[in-house]
């Protein structure tokens, strides 16, 4: 969706778009791990209006494999010719030991029911665990100190808390002023951490650490992914994340085929990142079709908020060579929450839709309920 609008912006009617997309809703997901905490701050908007507004081509099925010779993608048994082809189709979702809960938007509203049996002692011990593969890690800090929090508060027998995390120390990938900082917030929420930890299935899940196995009463993990299996792409991209370039072409693809989000190689995988990638692939695609000059190389900036239950954290990191994290950590905003923006082309459209929408009563994204959104910080 950033793509598409930002190739309106650069390029007008001038270049014909085709979606290529099998759901009817977008689902807005950044503060999903507020929801079962009693705050609706996951969004929905009918494509159809998107489509609409934008006036582009929507083909309503799943993008099945590129044929790279013809420039054809191959969609829902319908054959697109293509002289650019953007693939943001996220990775591939890896399984996990049964009894091992996944936590996403989807299934967010499911762990209001962990939370009741944390506050009535059923859960005397909970695992919060941060995936070894590529990942966004903060919902997994999240989860365990907004938990925490709750907890704290609750009646009856406080639940064990702890945090499997398969690096040396706590986010560690963010550097070790965020490591400090989040290390010495769950150290005061009284979170116990196992650094070099995983999660393996004996005899149902277990938390492996280095001094000895743990059978917590649950664990909680983000989703696994690799890369999305894309039948044409050279190696047909089994299991393997897409590379690309600083332009977000895919290398050995031949110049035309771009990729962004979550299906890239990018270590950190982030809503805000993947909408980078997209701009500097519609810039790309709009000098290719000689519709404007070559864009600046992709220089990813993250902007997290690490959501504590009491005074939030913030990051900003910078990938260097989309490998290594230099990251920077306030207890202040470093932005204005209000004009801080996720998505340059897709927060401010969200915005004008929310209001049109409320004002010819179709259905977009539902009411709010507890801590109003304008007040939480925003990612």
């Amino acid at each position: 969706m950033e793509a598409v609008l930002r190739l309106r912006r650069l390029a007008g009617d001038q270049l014909d778009i085709t979606l290529v997309s099998p759901s009817d809703t977008f689902v807005y997901r950044p503060l999903a791990v507020l929801e079962p905490f009693g705050a609706a701050l996951v969004d929905r908007y009918p494509v159809a209006r998107i489509v609409s507004d934008t006036g582009i081509r929507w083909i309503r099925a799943g993008f099945d494999w590129v044929d790279r010779a013809a420039n054809i993608a191959h969609a829902g048994g319908e054959d697109v010719p293509y002289d650019a082809l953007l693939l943001a189709i996220g990775g591939h979702q890896l399984p996990v030991p049964g009894g091992v809960f996944v936590f996403s938007d989807r299934t967010a509203p499911a762990y209001r029911e962990i939370l009741e049996q944390t506050w009535s002692g059923a859960i005397s011990r909970i695992a919060f665990v941060a995936p070894a593969e590529p990942s966004w890690p903060l919902p997994i800090y999240e989860l365990a100190l907004l938990t925490a929090a709750r907890a704290g508060n609750a009646d009856g027998p406080r639940t064990e808390i702890i945090v499997g995390e398969p690096g040396p120390r706590p986010l560690a990938a963010f550097g070790r002023e965020a490591s400090e900082a989040v290390t010495e917030l769950l150290a005061n929420a009284r979170i116990g951490v196992y650094t070099r930890s995983e999660i393996r299935e004996q005899d149902g899940p277990l938390l492996h650490t280095p001094g000895g196995d743990l059978r917590p009463d649950l664990i909680v993990t983000v989703p696994r992914i690799t890369g999305p299996n894309v039948r044409g792409i050279a190696g047909h991209a089994i299991d393997r994340f897409l590379h690309v370039d600083e332009h977000c072409r895919v290398t050995g693809a031949g110049g035309r085929i771009f990729a962004a989000g979550d299906a890239t190689h990018l270590p950190v995988k982030q809503g805000g990142v993947g909408a980078q990638q997209a701009d500097t692939a519609a810039a790309s695609i709009v000098h290719l079709a000689g519709l404007g000059p070559e864009p600046p190389t992709l220089h990813p900036v993250i902007r997290g908020v690490l959501l504590t239950g009491g005074q939030p954290l913030y990051l900003t990191a910078h990938l260097i060579a989309g490998e290594g994290v230099r990251a920077q950590v306030t207890r202040t905003p470093p932005w204005p929450i209000d004009d801080k923006i996720v998505a340059e082309e897709l927060s401010p459209y969200l915005a004008g839709l929310n209001a049109a929408m409320d004002a010819d009563g179709q259905p977009g994204a539902p009411p709010t309920a507890g801590p109003d959104p304008r007040s939480v910080p925003r990612r």
